[in-house]
């Protein structure tokens, strides 16, 4: 149950703390999630999960000590030699290490300073961990430096070739003075000082910013040695004949950083000098999304026959590297993000636990709207100027060497790359430009390898990228309902739409939409929900890519409530010529659906009036009937409102006239 995770972590399995009752399964994915219990590994694919011991709630912790006893006695003890490991920097330095002479360091000393810094480095882990003097000294109750002296002077000169001094104190000084002055103190004194030395501090000031000097740039070695001779005959400092000292003085690791960045800039100082972490790629799909846009890097020719490339927005699964999402557009902004996550959930129907993405002002927007808060669990930026933080940067850059540099378009990748093969062969490009694809061939072909890529085998596991994807399972990732689709990628409108007799309508982007409500899995209009909400405001959710069907919604103290789906209004023609044989069917059943609806709604009045006997006929009046409805029960009249209508057009008024009869109309 109890384990090591890396060496020097102790851990505890998860699935004993479950199984052992001490927490619910439901309990234990919550205090994760709340990061009350700290993940080392996660499980699956013959791993299992591990949780950080000395991380653990109290109670937790009290329990698994109660269950299970002291951990620390229940595992196996690292030794010593363990956290002794190879120091890559330090043989780099005492390999490139020159001598007052001119000459490198011997193979032997190389060896035996290599050594030194690597021993070294293992007392500063165990000294500054009480875990891992628990484990290298097996738990002694000795003063730590005592036994550390102990246990360095037994370490066998055949494996470990070392030169540090057996006594406690001094060991223990000339550690501290490694920590604080680099590799340099470990090099024999019989060697003698570097030629840096020789130079004073005022001096090696003056070297120094000469070198970071970015305006009069000091382009070599040899250039520096002359203004810095220049330099010392005025001031009466010491005159140097090699420029070798100086090149001593600037690549001391102290000195170093101090001018790297104001030579090659502050990216490639991060590269060569800012730790890097150690990360492990998610073990399922879903787990995290990264998204980048980029350059196809496929030339194509315009409407006018000119020559160009496009971006294109890409979103990639971490765990399979299967292209999920992606759309081509002239700049990366929100409308590329937006339409590349759509077709991503789209093509995943899976809401991703995590998405990476970096800074750009289309990410920006869409971030600050809530956009990728919505459709996943956590979106974070990836750090600016860091290509290593991106995985898809990688992936990408393989994507286009393997498959978008089959094509007699390519462009080639970053005019930085230094391979020869990176790079388009623009004599042939330029020599057949009629021959380039147009944005429409240009789409095809992008999307094809886009297939192959995601159909070819992945580099670590061998089967086909699609495959790995759709065979894999994330539980903390449920499918995406519909409604969680128009959440996530409908649009609001910004004002309620008001229902008209004709119906609902608006206007987006300059063209008018038009729709109904109909009957459920029918083409009937919804006559009855169509008469009771006349004149009633709703506000409006739409698919900008989709405009058939929009959702209405009603405004409430706890947020929209979703009312009814209106689509596309049903459009006949007029003239009988051009009608199809649907159209006049479609018509006459509509009509007769209008007839039955204005029945049973005056029907539905009249039994009210009846019940509180305040009908027309009540007061001795009579009721007018229906008119346009051919009915048994309805009678043609002597008088219809429709001939009244026409009487009253026709009538003259003259300027005699002070009053008009209406009754002669009737």
């Amino acid at each position: 149950m109890f384990e090591y995770y890396q060496n020097n972590i102790l851990c505890v399995q998860a699935s004993w703390i479950v199984e052992s009752g001490i927490i619910s399964e439901p309990n234990y994915k919550q205090l994760c999630s709340r990061g009350h219990l700290k993940k080392m590994t996660t499980g699956g694919n013959g791993r299992k999960a591990l949780i950080q011991f000395d991380t653990m709630r109290s109670d937790i912790k009290n329990k698994v000590i109660e269950l299970a006893g002291d951990p620390y006695a229940k595992v196996t003890t690292i030794t010593f030699t363990d956290y002794i490991l190879d120091d890559q920097k330090a043989y780099e330095f005492f390999r490139n290490y020159t001598l007052d002479s001119g000459e490198a360091l011997p193979e032997k000393n190389i060896k035996e300073y290599c050594c030194n810094a690597s021993i070294a480095n293992a007392i500063n882990t165990i000294v500054n961990s009480k875990l891992a003097q628990r484990k290298a000294l097996a738990g002694s109750k000795v003063n730590v430096w005592e036994r550390i002296a102990e246990v360095v002077s037994e370490l066998p000169k055949h494996t470990y070739p070392h030169s540090l001094p057996r006594n406690q104190r001094i060991l223990r000084d000339k550690v501290k003075q490694y920590l604080n002055d680099g590799y340099g103190v470990f090099i024999h004194k019989a060697f003698g000082s570097k030629n840096a030395e020789k130079i004073n501090d005022d001096a090696k000031s003056f070297v120094l910013a000469r070198w970071c000097d970015r305006v009069k740039r000091v382009a070599n070695y040899n250039q520096l040695l002359k203004e810095y001779n220049t330099e010392a005959e005025e001031q009466e400092w010491k005159m140097i004949k090699s420029e070798q000292s100086l090149i001593n003085f600037l690549t001391d690791p102290k000195i170093e950083p101090l001018w790297y960045g104001y030579r090659f800039g502050e990216l490639k100082f991060k590269e060569k000098f800012t730790m890097s972490f150690k990360t492990a790629l998610p073990s399922m799909r879903d787990s995290l999304w990264y998204s980048d846009g980029t350059k196809i890097n496929l030339y194509y020719q315009d409407a006018s026959g000119k020559m160009k490339t496009i971006n294109v927005y890409e979103v990639m699964d971490a765990y399979s590297e299967v292209f999920l999402g992606y759309h081509i557009s002239e700049k990366e902004d929100y409308e590329a993000g937006y339409q590349a996550f759509k077709m991503a959930i789209q093509v995943s129907e899976h809401r991703p636990y995590q998405i990476s993405l970096d800074n750009g002002a289309g990410n920006k927007k869409l971030h600050s709207g809530g956009f990728f808060d919505k459709i996943s669990h956590l979106a974070i930026k990836t750090q600016p100027y860091n290509g290593k933080s991106k995985t898809i940067e990688s992936a990408f850059g393989r994507f286009q060497t393997q498959f978008l540099a089959q094509l007699p378009n390519y462009s080639g990748q970053n005019i930085t790359s230094k391979k020869v093969s990176s790079h388009a062969n623009m004599e042939f490009v330029l020599a057949n430009t009629e021959m380039l694809p147009t944005f429409a061939q240009l789409k095809a072909q992008y999307e094809q390898k886009r297939n192959e890529w995601n159909q070819a085998p992945h580099p670590k596991t061998g089967l086909p990228r699609i495959e790995m994807y759709f065979d894999s399972e994330n539980p903390d990732c449920p499918k995406v309902t519909p409604f969680q689709m128009v959440d996530f990628f409908w649009i609001e409108r910004n004002l309620p739409i008001q229902c008209h007799s004709s119906g609902i309508s608006f206007k987006e982007k300059t063209v008018q939409y038009e729709y109904v409500v109909y009957q459920e899995n029918s083409r009937a209009i919804d006559q009855e929900w169509h008469i009771e909400n006349v004149s009633q405001k709703f506000h409006i959710k739409f698919d900008p890519d989709d405009m058939s069907l929009i959702y209405l919604y009603k405004k409430t103290p706890l947020g929209l409530k979703f009312v009814r789906a209106a689509e596309t209004k049903v459009e006949i023609h007029r003239g009988q010529q051009e009608q199809e044989d649907w159209e006049s069917q479609y018509y006459r059943d509509q009509i007769e659906a209008t007839k039955k609806i204005r029945i049973a709604t005056e029907e539905k009045a009249e039994a009210n009036l009846q019940k509180h006997n305040m009908t027309a006929e009540s007061y001795g009046y009579k009721n007018p009937k229906l008119k346009g409805v051919n009915s048994k029960r309805v009678k043609k009249e002597k008088t219809d409102i429709a001939q009244y209508q026409k009487k009253l057009s026709e009538a003259v008024l003259t300027e005699d006239d002070q009053e008009f009869d209406y009754t002669q109309l009737m």
